[in-house]
């Protein structure tokens, strides 16, 4: 399987496609708009018409700050589906009939901003320089990063062909509005599939 990566070179991979999805959506510290995709070269994206989830429960969980909400899966499932109709893809409830599964992975870290790390790092005083750039905000102050991956699996091979991740610094007014944030960042993964 050949793999493309957008925004970062192709590499050859030793680890199984995966463990590789796996750990990017673990790993991933996307701050800015745009999502990292990685998707096989060889697979026929424009055969998929029809899509369902993977299992009953298609959502896994990475490392996080705290146990995600129940209402995290069905908020995420119900954003998906709807994104991927509007782009033309049928919803099947039997996946065996579907030419697409998804599953997809949720996670969040905290962050600390450069004042944790004095004033060598951020300019004078601890405040300012580039580090109060990088991490966003006043210096020193400590937010939530969520993350989340999205794959999607050829259902006759049952291999993952796709996958996107995209990470977003959440804000008190995210936390109450957390059905703007799960839309934007789906749409924001899957704008990139399939891929052009």
């Amino acid at each position: 399987m050949r793999l493309h990566q957008k925004s970062m070179p192709i590499v050859m991979l030793r680890t199984p496609l995966p463990a590789v999805m796996f750990a990017l959506a673990l790993g991933a510290c996307v701050a800015g708009p745009g999502a990292n995709v990685d998707y096989d070269l060889a697979n026929d994206f424009s055969n998929y018409q029809s899509f369902s989830w993977l299992s009953e429960n298609p959502m896994k969980v990475g490392k996080t700050v705290g146990p995600p909400k129940e209402s995290l899966q069905p908020a995420l499932m119900a954003a998906i589906r709807t994104n991927l109709e509007a782009d033309g893809y049928r919803y099947v409830a039997n996946a065996s009939s579907a030419d697409f599964l998804l599953s997809f992975t949720v996670g969040s870290r905290e962050h600390i901003g450069s004042e944790a790390y004095g004033s060598e790092l951020s300019g004078s005083g601890g405040r300012g320089g580039w580090a109060t750039a990088y991490y966003g905000g006043s210096a020193g102050a400590a937010y939530t990063q969520g993350v989340l991956a999205i794959d999607i699996i050829d259902a006759s091979e049952r291999q993952p062909v796709w996958h996107g991740v995209t990470g977003k610094k959440l804000s008190d007014e995210d936390r109450e509005n957390m059905t703007g944030v799960i839309n934007e960042v789906v749409a924001t993964i899957l704008d990139d599939f399939p891929p052009q």
